[in-house]
């Protein structure tokens, strides 16, 4: 058949082949996918590191770091979806989206302090921040995600209109905290 006989043709568009742009629409579908693994991967590696803050003897100095690892993700998050990055803008969201949540942020902040108790105190209070510390990571860098897979910027990133997905994520972020733990637990060595 040729171009001039597919015009005639009443059957003519569902008689040519497929379009060489149709491969593009795939393409960018696989390319879309490829990077919300590799932004899931930094918010994994990001939680792992925030509960390891939890080991830090120090009381409140794990909080400082905490705050730190959360906007060195969101600034590996930034670059991979080419969104241009504002250590000023981000801290702000951080502080915003987590003081949002007043009740976790009780927690991670009594956590810390229980570490001046010696001896249950530290190992109480290493756990509760591990746990929870991870679970807001996990919350903030799925926040950060949502908002750079619809397209938006830093300076569009309202932390008001995101504090329920926020609040949602670090449920969610308890969750996958309490895998990572789970993981990095030895097995029992069978007799």
């Amino acid at each position: 058949m040729t171009v001039t006989d597919r015009k005639a043709s009443p059957n003519a568009a569902a008689e040519m082949p497929p379009a060489a742009g149709s491969d593009v629409t795939a393409e960018a579908g696989c390319a879309s996918v490829t990077r919300r693994v590799q932004a899931d991967n930094i918010v994994k590696n990001h939680v792992m590191v925030a509960m390891s803050f939890g080991l830090v003897p120090v009381p409140l100095f794990d909080l400082a770091l905490l705050s730190g690892n959360q906007v060195a993700m969101a600034s590996a998050l930034s670059g991979l979806y080419g969104v241009p990055f504002e250590k000023q803008k981000v801290q702000s969201i951080v502080i915003a989206l987590v003081s949002s949540a007043l009740p976790v942020l009780g927690v991670i902040g009594l956590s810390s302090g229980a570490k001046l108790i010696p001896g249950i105190g530290s190992l109480f209070g290493s756990g509760a921040v591990a746990v929870t510390g991870g679970a807001v990571t996990y919350g903030v860098g799925q926040v950060f995600i949502a908002h750079f897979e619809s397209g938006g910027s830093l300076l569009e990133l309202d932390p008001a209109k995101m504090r329920a997905l926020f609040k949602q994520e670090v449920r969610n972020g308890k969750v996958v905290a309490a895998e990572v733990l789970g993981q990095a637990k030895p097995e029992a060595v069978q007799p």
